[in-house]
């Protein structure tokens, strides 16, 4: 995929207009098209486009909805991603990010990311910031021309300067053509430079089954497969949220996340009562939040608690890069004071080096014009001990407020105190659950390549690359699907129910998985060990 001359054949201008909800993005392409071509209120997500004659230029425009809406469904995304795709085919002209004047920056720095992803780093060179609500300028108690608004707001200054300086201010109420005559030039020259629109030789869709791994070892569709190989995992962060109901742990795991995909409440009844992992790509990374359910709740019985807590440790597999323990501003209980105890006594001593306190419900510090060190400075000493238990690693989050500025400052804390301690956590525990789902990964695995090998005889090394790592995170997933069965979480589970285990019954646990049909002996054995020590603490309820 890349840009190339535009064709005599295509004199259109087709211009995709991306933007977050609220930024003025279809009120935009009205104006563009001189009628109301877009309802501004639709009543699902969907991409429209719409044609018109300006002067003696045909213009296209395509408006698409924010593809970053926290509320989207996977399956929901790829659709519109499919829609987008095929209306594009033709070339762009242009790709407009309508962003807002007078409102702070939201999601726009992501949508730039997305863009570049979806289809490729070339298309930066086509886009261009096209600000909204001119008319709030003159508004002003000292009105501003656009450049002078600019050269006061660091951060557009920041997002105009990616876009290669290049930028356009509409008034959407002002029903002059003057205001788009000017765009279309704008965009014509940019053409010119570009030597052309932007096309698409071949499509390559952001959130395909294409994983970005290490591939070693130059396998091939003939290789044997018997000498299966398992690609190296890079680029992701693995996150277990910990803390009590109420703290705001679904909430964060959305805001870190990006999708409204944790279910959260208010209310002081537990909704995260089963561990629940969500991943999404955001900032060029696989992230993946591992929601647990509270420590110290009382809802579920022992036997839930070890269950959803060796399903933790199965998502989070090979490791997790951070424990992030959430607690509420203003609200530090009795039971939080000991987290980092008992962390220990199931993971080791170790865990210290891995865990960050996050501090929800920002907003009520703000409603005070409190900081969070000047809070910490006056809080209570034995939560001054548990931050410094952590090494000081903390951060405070909003969740009622825009989530990827947070999540770029809290990734950045993240990744400098992984490259610190030189990767992710992991123990005797961790390492034989990845054994294990490696094992049944290799099984999954060879079977699919096998498959692939009845179909295609040979192939470019490339795209053989590109199936082989295909099949190998389809693989991956599939032996955590095994793995975290109900048959086989139970079991370990009615093992670690008890203080005292009879010889009888663990080999009764280890049949029982190994009913499976894969041998997790090893895996059994160390959870049992490790949640061993967790059965006798008082977060797992025994009296």
């Amino acid at each position: 995929m890349s840009a190339i001359s535009s064709s005599p054949d295509d004199p259109v201008i087709r211009i995709l207009l991306m933007g977050r909800k609220g930024s003025g993005k279809t009120s935009s392409g009205n104006t563009i098209l001189r009628e109301r071509k877009f309802k501004l209120k639709k009543q699902e997500a969907e991409v429209c486009d719409g044609v018109a004659k300006i002067g003696e230029k045909q213009v296209h425009v395509i408006d698409c909805p924010d593809l970053l809406d926290p509320d989207l469904s996977k399956k929901q995304l790829e659709e519109l991603k499919e829609q987008l795709v095929s209306r594009c085919l033709a070339g762009l002209s242009s790709v407009l990010l309508t962003v807002p004047l007078e409102k702070p920056l939201e999601n726009e720095e992501e949508i730039l990311d997305f863009i570049k992803c979806l289809f490729c780093p070339k298309v930066q060179k086509y886009i261009m910031i096209l600000f909204t609500h001119e008319d709030d300028l003159e508004d002003l108690d000292e009105p501003q021309t656009i450049n002078e608004y600019i050269q006061s707001h660091e951060d557009l200054q920041r997002l105009v300067t990616e876009c290669g300086g290049k930028f356009h201010c509409f008034n959407n109420r002002n029903k002059s053509d003057d205001q788009v005559q000017e765009l279309l030039q704008k965009i014509e020259r940019m053409m010119e430079e570009n030597d052309g629109k932007f096309t698409m030789e071949r499509m390559k869709r952001s959130g395909s089954k294409d994983i970005d791994m290490n591939f070693s070892g130059g396998s091939s569709v003939d290789e044997d497969i018997d000498d299966i190989q398992i690609p190296e995992r890079k680029n992701q962060i693995r996150l277990v949220l910990l803390g009590k109901t109420g703290a705001g742990k679904s909430a964060a795991g959305n805001t870190i996340i990006g999708k409204s995909v944790f279910e959260s409440s208010i209310s002081s009844n537990s909704q995260t009562k089963l561990c629940q992992s969500e991943t999404n790509e955001r900032m060029g990374k696989k992230i993946s939040v591992i929601d647990t359910p509270g420590l110290y709740d009382n809802v579920l019985s022992n036997e839930e608690v070890i269950k959803e807590l060796v399903k933790c440790i199965t998502y989070a597999s090979p490791g997790p890069h951070a424990f992030i323990i959430v607690i509420k501003v203003g609200r530090f209980t009795e039971e939080e004071k000991n987290t980092i105890k008992e962390l220990k006594e199931v993971f080791g001593e170790k865990i210290e080096k891995y865990a960050m306190v996050l501090f929800t419900h920002k907003d009520q510090l703000d409603k005070k014009n409190q900081t969070i060190d000047k809070f910490l400075q006056e809080s209570d000493p034995d939560l001054k001990k548990l931050v410094q238990s952590c090494g000081n690693r903390f951060f405070c989050l909003d969740n009622e407020a825009s989530s990827y500025p947070q999540f770029k400052d809290l990734l950045s804390k993240i990744e400098v105190m992984v490259s610190e301690n030189g990767g992710h956590f992991t123990n005797d525990l961790f390492e034989g659950t990845e054994k294990c789902i490696q094992e049944i990964q290799k099984q999954k695995l060879r079977e699919k390549v096998e498959q692939l090998k009845q179909k295609e005889k040979g192939g470019i090394l490339t795209e053989w690359q590109t199936m082989y790592w295909s099949l190998a995170e389809e693989s991956r997933q599939e032996a955590l699907h095994v793995l975290s069965r109900d048959v086989y979480i139970a079991a370990i589970a009615r093992l670690m129910g008890k203080v005292v285990v009879t010889s009888e019954e663990e080999e009764s646990a280890i049949k029982e998985a190994e009913s499976l049909g894969i041998s997790r002996r090893e895996a059994v054995r160390l959870a049992f060990r490790a949640t061993g020590k967790l059965a006798k603490q008082k977060l797992c309820g025994i009296q």
